[in-house]
């Protein structure tokens, strides 16, 4: 298993930047929130967010990009960077899988940096997942979380998708209401017009006594370039 030190942004970047030498697509994207949620979690203490990030996607499937927050749980962290990487590609009879990492780092609070394998597949509008880290944040638990998903467009413009996801951590009492497993749930409206994505989300999770992983209604505009 790699450390987690082995990929800091120095590193991630200088990959992405020489890989964008080779023959591929370069992308960018820009959203504002009302919240930063994260797998039914605000990050952000349920206050608005601004994003951003880079993509590059090789023609052999290979991947790796960069994406920020701004975040807001406790603590002398401001900023969430994350940098990512795997290979992505399709199959004869469309079943679709991904094969990746992401490195989550915090500005300023090192201990909560952490490495996470992910491994996806899809078919048609279905997809599955789960994503695995040995240590979650400086000494925390190994944890796994499987999620499910589906998506559907209603018109050209509008689209709906449902997600579900689970998350499965090796220490009891971690969460605050003194659970080591929760569930948490979304269903996102989207609109898309004037070169811009909209999306109306309800998130939740099954946590009780965590303010921040209550209900929430979530709206956000996001712009690709």
């Amino acid at each position: 298993m790699l450390h987690k030190k082995l990929l800091p942004a120095s590193i991630a970047a200088a990959l992405l930047l020489g890989a964008a030498s080779a023959q591929a697509e370069i992308s960018a994207n820009v959203t504002l929130a009302t919240d930063y949620t994260f797998r039914g979690i605000s990050q952000t203490g349920e206050r608005g967010a601004i994003q951003g990030g880079f993509d590059w996607a090789g023609e052999t499937g290979l991947y790796a990009g960069i994406w920020a927050s701004n975040i807001n749980f406790g603590g002398d962290a401001s900023t969430e960077m994350d940098y990512y990487g795997g290979f992505a590609g399709e199959t004869a009879g469309g079943l679709g899988y991904d094969i990746g990492f992401i490195y989550y780092d915090y500005e300023n609070e090192s201990e909560f940096d952490y490495l996470e394998f992910a491994l996806g597949f899809s078919y048609a509008d279905f997809s599955v997942g789960v994503n695995y880290s040995d240590e979650f944040g400086d000494g925390g638990p190994t944890y796994i979380y499987y999620s499910a998903g589906y998506s559907m467009s209603l018109t050209e413009q509008f689209s709906i998708d449902f997600n579900i996801g689970y998350t499965d951590t090796d220490e009891d009492d971690f969460w605050e209401d003194g659970a080591d497993t929760y569930m948490d749930y979304g269903v996102t409206l989207g609109y898309s017009a004037y070169d811009l994505d909209f999306a109306l989300a309800l998130i939740g999770t099954d946590l009780d006594d965590v303010d921040a992983a209550d209900d929430r209604v979530v709206f956000s505009i996001s712009k690709s370039f």
